[in-house]
């Protein structure tokens, strides 16, 4: 699917361009403009096939939005009689990257998916009491099967490919590949996990590749906060 990516890293805008037949699954309210052939349809929950997969997913997706404050609506974007575009771009400011999977599994943190072509399934993942305390919550989004997948930061994205042991800020985690694994931990004693900022931090391992934004929506907020009328 041919593509661009416009004003990286700070204002990034995706530009798809779907020829007939094509089509592209995008999160709920990411579309900027398109063309008027385009025709949409809107699903609940991940794309999951048949009832049973479509039931699951509606439920996986009804968890993320109460407990991951995550849209649980997508929109699929489809041209039939000839070639559309679509501009796509994230709510935040930051980059866009474009992720191609044969076959392949890719973990995302609760806000950094923005769309996939059609190849490409999406489940909700629980992600185990870790990811809760990791500050990340309950849930992460698993992509698999065989397409291009787009995925949005807060800030820039640094790809780091992990071999032994990597630690990052868990309100840093984009993505990352499932042959890596991961834990929370304190980043050294009781002194430095209250006083040192940082707190708990995820500890990566195994091999392939790890995804991180610049930008901490989290730390945004808790400096924000005060400073609003009360």
């Amino acid at each position: 699917m041919e593509h661009q990516i416009h004003y990286s890293p700070a204002y990034a805008m995706a530009e798809i361009i779907l020829k007939p037949g094509d089509s592209l699954v995008v999160e709920s309210g990411s579309m900027v403009g398109m063309s008027p052939n385009l025709e949409i349809k809107t699903s609940i929950g991940g794309t999951g096939k048949g009832f049973l997969g479509r039931l699951l997913a509606f439920f996986g997706a009804l968890l993320r939005k109460f407990l991951g404050g995550e849209s649980i609506f997508l929109n699929t974007y489809q041209t039939i009689s000839e070639q559309g575009c679509i501009f796509i771009a994230p709510p935040l400011p930051g980059d866009i990257i474009t992720k191609q999977l044969d076959n392949q599994e890719i973990f995302i943190q609760r806000s950094s998916f923005l769309a996939c072509s059609p190849g490409i399934t999406l489940k909700t993942k629980w992600g185990g009491l870790r990811t809760f305390f990791g500050g990340e919550g309950l849930f992460l989004l698993q992509a698999f099967g065989k397409g291009e997948i787009w995925l949005n930061s807060y800030g820039a994205i640094q790809e780091i490919e992990i071999k032994k042991k990597y630690i990052v800020d868990s309100g840093h985690i984009v993505a990352f590949d499932s042959g890596v694994n991961f834990r929370v931990k304190t980043i050294g004693g009781l002194k430095s996990t209250l006083l040192s900022g940082e707190g708990l931090v995820t500890e990566f391992s195994g091999n392939g590749k790890l995804y991180i934004q610049t930008h901490n929506l989290n730390s945004i907020v808790n400096w924000v906060t005060p400073l609003l009328p009360r």
